[in-house]
């Protein structure tokens, strides 16, 4: 049976509406959105998320990537990108949508193909039990990247998960303390152990220190009960003899 929930680590495409030359979101034949994600240099696949690892994911995007052009005209018409993530890995899932604005800087110029784009984000997701459940995705304007390098803009999504709807547990966190539970079986074997190891220590000490300490105890304690007694048979004979 295929496993249908999200396992850490696991890749999670982000698809984004296409938008047109003017700005509107583009339709297929059917009457669905255009979704489309960007071809990541880095790995030769498309963007992704990882589920419950923090930290930094890069993807870099050609400047002739139909998904350059789509964040290009976000910028230009100042609207922000409608996107989605499978929340989890079954045939016929549910999509969590996210609303991604894209920031950037004006050049001289003033024209949209002499703007900057800033390819920075910051990603807060919320998963339980392997499922995506919330999320938002979020430009931050520290530095802005220039709209080409040698033909690529690079973007860099910040991960940061956490487990069910609150802030107060980090997924991160709660995976290390799974990780430290002990299996029933795993524990049965460590009593049984651990009764083995008393056993032996118990016996070992109750015959090579308990035992031999009693019986010269008691050897003493006899040894002087015949001297009182020894000396109470002379002490008799004595009367008598007088």
């Amino acid at each position: 049976m295929r496993n249908v929930e999200f396992k850490h680590n696991d890749e999670i495409k982000v698809e984004c509406a296409q938008l047109g030359e003017q700005g509107g979101e583009l339709s297929n034949s059917d009457g669905g959105l255009r979704w489309i994600s960007p071809t990541c240099v880095e790995t030769h696949k498309p963007l992704a998320l990882y589920y419950g690892r923090d930290g930094p994911t890069q993807c870099s995007v050609k400047a002739e990537d139909t998904f350059h052009e789509t964040m290009l005209r976000a910028l230009t018409f100042g609207r922000a990108l409608r996107c989605r993530v499978a929340r989890n890995k079954l045939k016929f899932t549910q999509y969590m949508e996210l609303s991604v604005r894209v920031e950037g800087a004006r050049v001289s110029g003033g024209k949209a193909s002499m703007r900057r784009i800033a390819g920075n984000f910051n990603a807060v997701l919320h998963g339980q039990q392997g499922n995506l459940v919330s999320g938002s995705v979020y430009p931050v304007m520290d530095q802005a990247l220039p709209e080409t390098v040698s033909g690529v803009t690079t973007m860099q999504f910040n991960q940061k998960w956490y487990e069910g709807t609150g802030l107060s547990v980090l997924m991160a966190n709660k995976r290390h303390e799974e990780e430290f539970v002990i299996e029933p079986v795993v524990a049965v074997m460590f009593c049984v152990l651990t009764a083995c190891i008393v056993y032996v220590v118990g016996r070992v000490y109750v015959e090579g220190s308990l035992i031999p300490r009693v019986l010269k105890e008691h050897r003493n304690e006899k040894g002087k009960a015949q001297k009182v007694f020894d000396a109470q048979a002379d002490t008799s004979e004595s009367k008598k003899s007088q």
